[in-house]
């Protein structure tokens, strides 16, 4: 028999950034909040004290979950068989509390106002043929104004580093003049840049672009946090990624909401919780959360006025598809089959490969901020009349995290001209460190040259990158797995996922732009990839997954209304890029924290004063 837990207010899944802003608003209302997380208890001091181990975070994956007890299956397309993903590759959800935040890069966007109404503003300006029909973007249920002061408490909760390039409509000098307008600053000056970082953007400006600094999440001087905590500036230690910050630079819900919401008294954090099913009554709602204490193997119930479903984007999606009932036949927010539907991701590729030979960059000390990049071909900042694609991508040159292990996968080979023992890799492109255990096939190179070409030339290997925007289509979506199974026997959940054409035409027309840039950066030699391939799973691309129970303006085109609230269950929530529509060309923390904000808000003040119903 299951043990019954005494019934709280709120109960989330995980112990993440959303479920800790959920704790520390509602828990400072009075309101009781469990948070049940799958892994481990992880804190500044003493488990990212001189953490510095690329052999520990960067090839055996630390902070993510162990995909030998659950994982995901994969295949292209509804024809192809599906086979379960067996080592990290695509992406890198986290484990333990703070999930994925912990261990993330910390670039923080803002959506632009026409991410908002994607679907609508290009058939505005192009016409619907523009358009293809079977994908299916639509707009959000919000403007970018509605958002705004959101995104501006986020940003000074937390400490938001960089350049504000549109200050209430007035455009700004050295910041992103594509950026839509904000109400005040950043809080505080952004990173400076590497030295290839001030190459790129010398040559970027040359061509008639403007570059800017990249927005951070990391702390570029010491700041009094949302918790309370003045939590130092960034000491470019170069282990960022992947790894927690041994300083408390880098924001995390470890560093900021996580402490907010404990200091409630009212928020109370289970590890080791695998969340199973979301439990539902015979009126529909939901009732609580059944879990598996891991450590002991028992079953638990914890019952909860209201659920929040707030753990990785695919974990959400499948926990709504695993949890049903009399009343919800194929899953919580599925009654009318619109769970798992517009599942997109980012488009993070390296173009084109630049090699400075004999230069010392020193990328070691740098991390995914300390870049200036360009937003001209972003979204619908230029004209997409006489291309066949919409959307866009930001463009930036490398990231520096250079370590020694990762170093020797990053390195193109020689070509045959200069010594080398073969040509360049086949796809062009910078291995990133995330590919350590997974490129094999690259390790073709040995002898005296390539020992000759690592010690000259691994610090003087800049990629210029793009990261930009996926659509939505009928092809790509999520769904259970009717083989592949879990520890608990439970079906994993299948992503049936690839690039179509306007990806495809939209990265052909940015690998022009990254090699015109490259070129004006004077490299000793360059390679641009000028084709996309397939999607694959087993190269690291971004943790960026979205959609899956997007919000909507009715429950015929969403799971969700703008609150992140179930549409054919009112008292249950989801929050995180599970919301998405579709994804925008930027990484999408800020605004997933500023949805939260939102939706914090709406339960604390109207949904708890009338239970059951529908926010508006």
């Amino acid at each position: 028999m299951p043990k019954v837990h005494k019934k709280v207010d709120v109960v989330t899944v995980g112990a993440g950034w959303t479920s800790s802003i959920m704790g520390w608003k509602l828990g400072a209302a009075g309101h009781s909040v469990v948070a049940l997380e799958f892994g481990e208890a992880r804190w500044t001091n003493p488990d990212f004290a001189h953490n510095h181990d690329p052999l520990r975070h960067e090839v055996r994956k630390a902070l993510m979950y162990d995909i030998s007890q659950e994982t995901w299956s994969w295949r292209p397309n509804r024809n192809a068989p599906s086979l379960p993903i067996r080592q990290y590759g695509s992406f890198h959800p986290g484990r333990g509390i703070g999930g994925a935040s912990v261990h993330w890069t910390a670039q923080f966007w803002r959506f632009l106002p026409a991410d908002f109404q994607h679907r609508s503003h290009n058939i505005a300006r192009y016409g619907k043929n523009k358009i293809p029909a079977d994908m299916t973007i639509q707009d959000w249920p919000l403007s970018y104004d509605e958002l705004e002061p959101y995104y501006d408490a986020v940003d000074y909760d937390l400490g938001v580093a960089g350049a504000a390039g549109n200050l209430g409509g007035q455009i700004l000098p050295g910041g992103n003049p594509f950026e839509a307008p904000r109400s005040r600053p950043y809080p505080l000056p952004p990173h400076p840049l590497t030295i290839h970082g001030q190459i790129f953007q010398d040559a970027a400006r040359s061509l008639g672009y403007t570059p800017f600094p990249q927005p951070a999440g990391i702390l570029s001087q010491a700041y009094r946090d949302v918790s309370g905590r003045v939590r130092s500036g960034c000491i470019y230690c170069g282990y960022c990624t992947r790894y927690g910050c041994e300083v408390d630079a880098k924001t995390s819900a470890v560093t900021s909401h996580i402490p907010a919401a404990l200091q409630t008294g009212n928020y109370e954090v289970r590890t080791y919780c695998k969340v199973r099913r979301i439990n539902i009554g015979p009126d529909g709602l939901a009732t609580g959360l059944t879990y598996v204490d891991l450590l002991t193997g028992q079953e638990h119930v914890q019952p909860a006025d209201v659920v929040v479903v707030s753990g990785y984007t695919l974990t959400n999606v499948r926990l709504l598809l695993l949890s049903k009932s009399a009343t919800h036949k194929n899953g919580v927010g599925n009654n009318r089959g619109m769970v798992g539907k517009n599942y997109t991701y980012q488009l993070l590729q390296t173009p084109t490969t630049t090699v400075f030979e004999g230069r010392r960059f020193n990328q070691f000390a740098a991390n995914g901020v300390t870049l200036s990049l360009i937003y001209d071909f972003n979204a619908d900042n230029f004209d997409h009349s006489n291309v066949n694609f919409i959307g866009g991508a930001s463009i930036y040159a490398g990231a520096g995290q250079r370590d020694p292990l990762t170093s020797v996968l990053s390195m193109p080979p020689l070509p045959q001209d200069k010594g080398g023992n073969s040509g360049p890799p086949e796809d062009g492109q910078i291995p990133t460190t995330a590919d350590v255990g997974s490129l094999a096939g690259r390790g073709k190179e040995w002898g005296q040259s390539w020992k000759n070409n690592l010690r000259r030339n691994w610090d003087g290997v800049v990629g210029v990158s793009v990261q930009g925007e996926i659509q939505a289509y009928t092809h790509n979506f999520l769904d259970l797995d009717p083989v592949y199974k879990d520890v608990f026997g439970d079906p994993v959940l299948r992503l049936t996922y690839d690039f179509y054409d306007n990806e495809k035409n939209m990265y052909r027309f940015l690998a022009t732009k990254t090699d015109q840039i490259a070129r004006r950066m004077k490299p000793t030699r360059l390679k641009t990839t000028s084709e996309l391939g397939g999607y694959n799973v087993h190269q690291y691309q971004s943790t960026h997954c979205t959609g899956g129970a997007i919000m909507g303006s009715d429950p015929s085109n969403s799971v969700t209304n703008s609150y992140g609230q179930v549409w054919d269950a009112p008292n249950v929530f989801v929050t995180g890029a599970a919301l998405y529509p579709q994804n925008p060309g930027a990484n999408p923390t800020g605004t997933l924290l500023a949805l939260t904000y939102r939706s914090a808000d709406a339960i604390r003040d109207r949904y708890f004063r009338r239970p059951g119903e529908l926010l508006t």
